[in-house]
């Protein structure tokens, strides 16, 4: 007599079925949706958090995939789903699941395409090269026009944090892991400045949230995000594995920070960590391949 699957392996096919449907569902949506119009506009409009039935909608779902199976983390999940391949429902479900992800990756790529956002190849080593100190930007707390140039020649290495956008959940992450380990940077000699490409009214707003207490820059022409190669990409950004790992933010109750509706942001801009020696060069450098992939402080430090 065939062995017959446990209750465990039951419940694991019929939560990760459900995962399934609403993935499926919300990125059938997500293509009727970007085929009526502009993609530009789809883009803009329809993807976004506070729209539940959009691409950021599988956040929630898996949140509560994780919930149904008793987990916190995508690897439980995929270990208790190992433990009970015994089960044909939950390898169907194992199956449908992996081809979800391949459909829903193969449509962010198309339109990283159409919209030209695949970032580019960047043969040359930014590590050898020099930033130029006079390139004009915005104290976010006084709104005066500086240069990096205020930063240089003062004995000290600047760690320049380029972040995505003010509700990136992961940037400030990242800021609050800098400001713990301080007295490692102080160490080191390494100031921490922090630059983005919004608003002063935007930088405003984060500086209060979050209670930075680095400088700020602004670039709202982004040309130090373009000279270090810092791109766009929905597919780095929303792609099924970092959906996955958004999830587990949802499912250990830490909220995603909220746009402001009035202020326009690029939820699709990839962030970085450079540092600069007193004289401009860059000594490391580190071009996110996902709102996720931030270097450590170890890592940054020990690159000097």
């Amino acid at each position: 007599m065939a062995e017959q699957p446990d209750s465990t392996a039951i419940s694991c096919a019929k939560a990760l079925s459900s995962f399934v449907e609403k993935g499926k569902a919300l990125l059938d949506l997500a293509e009727k949706e970007s085929r009526e119009g502009l993609c530009q506009e789809f883009v803009r409009q329809k993807i976004r958090i506070q729209r539940k039935q959009s691409l950021l909608g599988l956040i929630e779902a898996g949140a509560t995939l994780y919930n149904s199976l008793s987990v916190k983390r995508k690897k439980d999940a995929e270990d208790l789903w190992s433990k009970n391949t015994n089960c044909a429902a939950l390898r169907e479900a194992l199956q449908d699941f992996k081809e979800l992800e391949v459909q829903w990756d193969a449509f962010l790529q198309r339109l990283d395409d159409e919209l030209q956002l695949s970032p580019k190849i960047h043969n040359d080593d930014h590590q050898s090269k020099c930033i130029s100190p006079d390139t004009p930007l915005i104290d976010a707390r006084t709104g005066e026009t500086v240069t990096l140039q205020k930063y240089l020649g003062r004995g000290k290495k600047i760690l320049l944090v380029l972040i995505r956008q003010f509700s990136c959940l992961l940037c400030r992450l990242h800021i609050q892991d800098l400001q713990k380990n301080q007295s490692s940077l102080d160490a080191h000699s390494v100031q921490v400045v922090v630059i983005s490409f919004g608003c002063q009214e935007g930088a405003s707003h984060w500086v209060k949230q979050t209670g930075c207490q680095y400088d700020m820059l602004l670039d709202p022409s982004r040309k130090i995000y373009s000279a270090f190669g810092l791109g766009a990409s929905l597919k780095k950004v929303l792609n099924f594995g970092n959906i996955l790992i958004y999830s587990e933010y949802v499912a250990n109750d830490m909220e995603f920070p909220r746009e402001l509706p009035w202020i326009q942001d690029d939820m699709f801009q990839l962030g970085g960590n450079f540092v600069l020696d007193e004289h401009g060069r860059v000594l490391f450098s580190h071009r996110c391949q996902s709102p996720i992939d931030r270097p450590s402080v170890e890592d940054i430090l020990s690159a000097q």
